[in-house]
């Protein structure tokens, strides 16, 4: 093979620093997050097509996210008219990263179910009773009580709402920067779930041992319980998808925020001391309810912590490409 003549050398060089600047500056306008959310959502789309599945464009969970940006949207055109334009072009921007999100979870059942034939739950079945000496699902049982269902179901729900509120408070309060800190954050922390959902696929408790309940057999409770059951069975479109659990991993973000911001003012303060008790009651409902083991518990404690140190730098980064390019923040 013939070497590359000195002359075409700083050709390359050329070609090579052009497509760099290039995608430098899609970078510093798109953001890493809504950067690396459209290439996972292009792969998954090509990935979907080629195993003969079929796209599903718009879901019932991608109206908790648009309905938090509608609010924003609605508040800042009403507490400043003047600037409507420029508010909703930073409010779209700020948002559209969880569309894809919704839209990435709703479109991996098929890649899920593709890419590896074997069940993660039996090893962390097996872990979870070494640590505790007995399956913690199995010894909840003993606290089982129909309303206390009802309460935990209404903590298991409330993962998703949990950073959003907040998220909906700092884009109202036009704090950018910190909106888009943990929007990033977030988007790690699902980036990394959905690659746990791939690669290591586990079946949650309740029908990886559901012969081993006993009493009772099937959770139930008084009114609330069943109907938020069948509507989590809807929306739960990847199989084997409990490590690491999604629940914790983005409850936990919604925890380390809220005490980031404890002492910003007072409605701050008051958001970190409400979701204290709120978090810790949805990450013992993930057991309660049988829906997740403890190890994919400390998995969604290790992707938050992990998404909230590297979401500082890479904002650095996109910062320092901003100034770079001259562009507005």
């Amino acid at each position: 093979m013939r070497d590359i003549s000195p002359d075409a050398r700083p050709f390359f060089a050329i070609l090579f620093s052009s497509l760099k600047e290039r995608a430098l500056h899609r970078f510093a306008v798109l953001g890493f997050d809504l950067a690396i959310l459209i290439v996972m959502a292009l792969v998954l789309i090509g990935s979907v097509l080629a195993m003969g599945g079929h796209i599903r464009l718009i879901q019932a969970s991608v109206l908790l996210p648009m309905s938090c940006m509608a609010a924003a949207l609605f508040m800042r055109v009403k507490r400043q008219p003047e600037s409507w334009r420029e508010d909703f072009k930073h409010i779209l921007r700020d948002w559209v990263p969880f569309l894809f999100v919704v839209f990435i979870y709703e479109n991996m059942h098929d890649v899920a179910g593709q890419v590896m034939d074997f069940d993660f739950a039996k090893y962390l079945s097996v872990w979870d009773a070494a640590i505790f000496g007995v399956e913690p699902t199995i010894w909840a049982q003993k606290i089982f009580t129909p309303v206390l269902t009802d309460l935990f179901s209404i903590s298991y729900g409330m993962y998703f709402a949990l950073p959003l509120f907040m998220m909906f408070l700092l884009s109202l309060w036009g704090r950018w920067f910190d909106f888009r800190n943990m929007a990033l954050c977030l988007t790690l922390v699902f980036i990394m779930g959905f690659l746990g959902y791939v690669f290591l696929p586990a079946s949650p408790p309740r029908y990886f041992i559901e012969q081993l309940y006993t009493d009772p057999p099937k959770l139930y409770g008084l009114f609330l319980f069943n109907r938020l059951q069948g509507a989590w069975d809807g929306l739960s479109v990847i199989s084997g998808g409990a490590f690491p659990s999604l629940h914790v991993g983005i409850s936990t973000v919604a925890l380390i925020y809220a005490f980031k911001f404890r002492r910003d003012s007072w409605k701050c303060r008051v958001i970190w001391y409400a979701y204290i008790p709120l978090v810790l009651s949805l990450w013992f409902s993930t057991v309660y309810l049988r829906h997740h083991w403890v190890i994919d518990i400390a998995a969604g404690w290790l992707v938050a912590g992990v998404g909230y140190f590297i979401a500082g730098p890479m904002m650095n980064a996109w910062m320092a490409l901003r100034r770079r390019y001259d562009l507005p923040f």
